[in-house]
């Protein structure tokens, strides 16, 4: 981060030469500053012109004795302002921040203006004395006070990042993303990188929601779909569902995942969705495992007999069915892509009254993907905001609404 030091204008207002009983300081308000003592004027003087002289030794001797007869405030602030100009340019920045603090404490000692150039310099001090905390503290106290810019507040939130100060990092990284609608992605990964280290797990994922929005990448898909796997009652008959988010979202599913897919989707009586996942793999000569390869022969037999039965199961179904018989036909229509249908199975699923929650909370989320599918976006995500379950199925309805609008 780059700080700010006193400027040439200030320092050359700082060595105006005294006079008696010419003030050293700025009028303010209007009003004469008090005048300096007499027996000081010479020894100021001398050390004014010293340090226009780069004669470090001399003037400070001299400060040191204009010290030695200072009386009034007006006095210890016109040897301070002395020493600031010096210190400023040889770099002694122990005594210049004394110089300085001495100054912003001492009532009507500086002007508005003045007392804002300090407080903007004070950082610089700090860091020079190697006092990196210091010099954040009076940096953010800076910007608190008179404002910044988005870039001064990430700056902020990152160097606090570094110093493991990361309460601090949350507060500025998400005051300088609030000034800055075009973000840039690495801002937010330090936003959420600070609330990881806070413990805000829950505001973690919700900032994450909204970044992969923007920013969609299958690291963020990854981290928020895998979430469902922490709920309090995750069902392993979730994975199939789990992996067909994920490959929604544009993630391209590792070998083992593409394999426990189409064991599931086998598993569950869908040979066509295995078939769909094994068979292009295969094309591309991924399919190498004996347990791959079996899956595959039976998904190739299977799928052929199943989606010529599945029309009659679906009707019989629809007629005279169970709740449970038409979620089950319904999922297997989504699964061959006939989405219309499957809206209309589903549907009649929902309707005819599902006792199971856990069951219930799979079917609606099957309808919301076969309403997104056939186009009715509205329709989808109102069906997903009713999953509320806690076995992994309300967390996936609520990533697959994040991934409709990040495809949108």
């Amino acid at each position: 981060m780059k700080f700010r030091t006193l400027g040439a204008t200030a320092i050359a207002a700082l060595l105006v030469a005294v006079a008696a009983p010419a003030p050293l300081a700025f009028a303010q308000n209007g009003a004469p500053p008090p005048p300096v003592s007499k027996q000081i004027v010479t020894p100021l003087n001398e050390a004014r012109n010293a340090i226009l002289a780069k004669d470090w030794a001399t003037a400070t001797a001299k400060l040191a004795d204009a010290a030695k007869g200072a009386k009034t405030p007006a006095d210890a602030n016109a040897i301070n302002r002395l020493k600031v100009a010096m210190t400023v340019e040889n770099k002694d920045a122990k005594t210049q921040l004394e110089a300085m603090k001495a100054l912003m404490a001492s009532p009507g000692a500086l002007t508005p203006e003045e007392t804002k150039q300090y407080k903007s310099a004070l950082a610089k001090v700090y860091l020079d004395m190697g006092d990196q905390a210091g010099s954040l503290k009076a940096y953010r106290a800076y910007i608190d006070e008179y404002g910044g810019t988005a870039d001064n507040l990430i700056g902020i939130a990152n160097d606090s990042s570094k110093a493991g100060d990361h309460a601090t990092a949350v507060t500025y990284s998400e005051k300088a993303i609030a000034a800055s609608p075009a973000a840039p992605e690495s801002w937010h990964r330090l936003y959420m990188r600070s609330l990881q280290s806070t413990g805000q797990e829950e505001k973690y994922y919700t900032v994450m929601e909204s970044v992969v929005v923007k920013f969609p990448k299958e690291e963020y898909w990854r981290i928020l779909l895998g979430r469902a796997q922490k709920e309090p009652k995750f069902s392993p008959d979730m994975y199939l569902d789990l992996y067909r988010a994920l490959q929604e979202s544009g993630a391209k599913l590792t070998e083992q995942e593409r394999s426990k897919a189409a064991d599931e989707a086998l598993r569950r009586g869908m040979p066509g969705e295995a078939l769909s996942l094994l068979e292009s793999a295969d094309a591309r000569g991924e399919v190498k495992s004996e347990f791959d390869k079996k899956n595959l022969a039976t998904a190739r037999s299977q799928s052929k007999s199943d989606q010529a039965a599945l029309a009659k199961d679906t009707k019989n179904a629809l007629a005279k069915g169970t709740a449970k018989d038409l979620a089950l036909s319904g999922e297997a229509q989504l699964s061959y892509g006939d989405n219309a249908k499957a809206v209309e199975v589903l549907k009649a699923a929902v309707a005819k009254g599902i006792s199971d929650p856990a069951e219930l909370a799979a079917t609606k989320l099957h309808l919301g993907i076969a309403q997104y599918r056939s186009g009715d976006v509205a329709g989808a995500k109102a069906t997903w905001a009713e999953v509320q379950s806690d076995d992994g199925a309300g967390m996936l309805a609520r990533n697959w609404a994040i991934i409709v609008d990040a495809n949108a």
